[in-house]
């Protein structure tokens, strides 16, 4: 089980780049490439600051502190720096008063270790103590200080992760000797000192190599699942760790679609308009000429101007004849338009005299772009993080940059297929099902999704109940496509055989095969070798679909660069977007187990100016795909509790968008 860590260096130096963060990366070697109490750790934040009071306690609340329906962003904090006797030295002093609990023997052991190894120690004020549900534990600044303190905790960090988090109590962490329970286990099941948290089964496991022995029989498998019950936010916050955009690509502008995000900033080779433009029809005139008559002296128009060097100035008296976006002549310095001017002669078609009507009267640069005035050379049109969208501004930008080619993120092809003997092709044709027979909706409905994101596919269609077939068709896929989305064959089932098939076959590692959601709870994410993953999707509709936006959008967001420029706190509202809407139609009971997502219409009450959000439909089960009929949104419901057991109609959730909003 991989538990979040967050590692905070203080330094004034580092913060201004006046010395190399030596520590923070020594930290994160340690705690990655450590294994204690069946735990392993995963850097998910890392941030140097300044020696400031306030930044270094904002920094522990923002990791730390439990939000209302989430879980904190990390389980341990590990800060470094600032503990020393020097009076800029105030990491102590920060981060203490924030401590629910302090864990003074955690601190002893630190220092009675260190005292071995310098006698300096003694004057280091390390500390560690609970925020919230996280331990945070400070070390000192120096490399090597800050791992050997580290290390003479180590041991015993995952246990204190783990009864940070046991709210209902720790008897269920430690046998009957009260002695924590050993990492190791070798049947199921076993109760372990991890930081998972209880299911509706109190039976919790590390996440590792747990799949069903492709090779035992069949009474042989697991009669409970392996597989800890992750909360959604820690399980998403897995996949994204094993996700990393894909390289950039040069592309030409016709081969560039929507979704795609544009990897360098675009400069300007250059500028628009290169000469001065008319804005409108009308004419070329010197604008201390001022209303009366003059002599028209011809003509330019936008693609059949005279170069400037062949013109003649435009004299007093005289004006000359321009369409939108034709060159202004040479002398010329302001444009009347056509309706403030009255034609008085003309002569074999063309006009001769025209008189400027008082309402004609301009000043010097009317009704003229200057040169450079949309675009200038050398400036950015387009900047690296931006996306490209339906809309066509974005294409239109580029393509008067005056660039050929432009670097983008590679979009990552997916590979969908559907699995189980009783599921039929909808996709070819067929007739009448036979009895126990179901039509494939799944594999359509992520093809179309996919789609939508522009993402590319691969459509790998139903792959019978067979782990040859299922490896065969997988390992295949693997080799050209950056993922596979698959649906079914991922819960306790004699012939569920997609987490046995990855780990035992494809050589692939399950990073998690549950998640404390409703519906979805099967959902399981792997990372396969060379950088690739697999999500394991539920076989019912629903959750298929809603486990796909809940974490394969966002991880193929993230693959596809939507983040470049988007880091902390901005993230997650990019990869999956949410607002604050309020609820309307009947008082909902929360589930007392699991959160749950409820498939939703919302949309923007302009008379209101608010978001109002509704069911799509009362019957709200896992195989009824109606209720993704009309969803835009998915309301997300915290657990219920005695103090809170409903949601009521007015009150404000959480609805995380699928699609676009409806306005109303």
């Amino acid at each position: 089980m991989a538990t979040s860590v967050g590692i905070l260096t203080v330094s004034d130096k580092c913060s201004r780049g006046q010395a190399l963060d030596t520590s923070g990366p020594a930290l994160r070697q340690l705690l990655e490439t450590a294994s204690s109490g069946g735990q392993r750790w995963t850097v998910v934040a890392s941030l140097v600051v300044p020696d400031d009071r306030t930044l270094i306690s904002q920094t522990i609340r923002d990791w730390c502190v439990l939000p209302a329906t989430s879980v904190p962003l990390c389980r341990l904090v590990v800060v470094t720096g600032g503990t020393g006797i020097s009076p800029s030295d105030v990491t102590v002093e920060a981060i203490e008063p924030l401590f629910t609990k302090k864990l003074p023997s955690l601190a002893t052991a630190m220092v009675v270790g260190s005292l071995k190894i310098t006698p300096m120690a003694a004057l280091s004020q390390v500390t560690a103590g609970v925020v919230g549900e996280t331990i945070v534990v400070a070390v000192p600044g120096s490399k090597k200080g800050s791992v050997e303190n580290l290390q003479q905790i180590l041991s015993v960090l995952p246990h204190a992760v783990d009864t940070a988090m046991a709210q209902s109590g720790t008897r269920h962490l430690h046998s009957s000797s009260g002695v924590p329970i050993p990492s190791t286990v070798e049947a199921q099941p076993l109760a372990m000192c991890g930081c998972s948290r209880p299911d509706d089964d109190t039976t919790t496991h590390v996440a590792e190599g747990l799949s069903n022995d492709l090779e035992a029989s069949v009474d042989r498998r697991a009669r409970k699942s392996p597989y800890p019950m992750i909360p959604v936010d820690e399980a998403l916050r897995l996949v994204l760790s094993h996700i990393a955009e894909l390289p950039a690509v040069e592309l030409p502008l016709r081969d560039i679609r929507e979704g795609q995000i544009i990897a360098a900033d675009v400069i300007a080779r250059e500028n628009v308009p290169g000469y001065p433009a008319a804005v409108m029809d009308g004419y070329a005139v010197i604008a201390a000429d001022g209303p009366g008559t003059f002599t028209v002296r011809g003509a330019t128009t936008a693609g059949r101007a005279t170069m400037a060097s062949e013109e003649k100035l435009l004299q007093t008296g005289e004006v000359m004849r321009v369409a939108t976006g034709a060159p202004i002549p040479l002398g010329a310095n302001a444009v009347v338009m056509v309706e403030d001017t009255q034609l008085l002669e003309s002569h074999n078609g063309e006009e001769s005299v025209v008189r400027i009507l008082e309402s004609g009267r301009v000043v010097p640069g009317q009704h003229i772009r200057a040169v450079g005035h949309d675009l200038r050379k050398g400036s950015v049109v387009v900047s690296a993080g931006s996306a490209i969208t339906a809309v066509g501004g974005e294409i239109g930008a580029l393509a008067v940059s005056g660039h050929n080619k432009f670097l983008v993120h590679a979009m990552p092809r997916i590979a969908v297929l559907s699995s189980g003997d009783e599921v039929v092709d909808t996709l070819k044709p067929t007739s009448t099902l036979e009895y126990g027979a179901i039509r494939d909706c799944n594999r359509p409905a992520l093809l179309a999704a996919l789609a939508s994101l522009g993402c590319p596919t691969f459509d790998l269609g139903v792959v019978k109940d067979d782990p040859d077939s299922l490896a065969q068709t997988m390992g295949q896929a693997l080799t050209t496509c950056q993922g596979i989305i698959s649906t079914g064959g991922v819960s306790m089932g004699e012939r569920d055989w997609l987490k046995p098939v990855v780990e035992q076959r494809l050589n692939g590692k399950i990073i998690f095969g549950r998640v404390a959601m409703k519906p979805s709870k099967p959902t399981t994410f792997a990372a396969m070798p060379t950088g690739k993953f697999v999500f394991a999707l539920p076989g019912n509709p629903v959750s298929a679909l809603v486990a796909f936006h809940m974490f394969a959008a966002p991880a193929i967001r993230k693959l596809a660069g939507h983040l470049v420029k988007q880091r902390g706190e901005m993230a997650m509202s990019i990869l999956r977007p949410s607002v604050l809407a309020v609820f309307e139609g009947s008082d909902i009971h929360l589930d007392r187990v699991r959160p749950e997502y409820l498939r939703a219409a919302l949309a923007w009450d302009q008379k209101k100016f608010q978001w109002s959000v509704r069911v799509t439909d009362q019957h709200q089960q896992s195989s009824r795909v109606a209720s993704m009929l009309h969803a835009n949104a998915l309301i997300s419901l915290p657990r219920g509790t005695n103090e809170k057991p409903t949601v009521r109609s007015g009150e404000s959730v959480t609805a995380i968008i699928i699609a676009s909003p409806h306005f109303q």
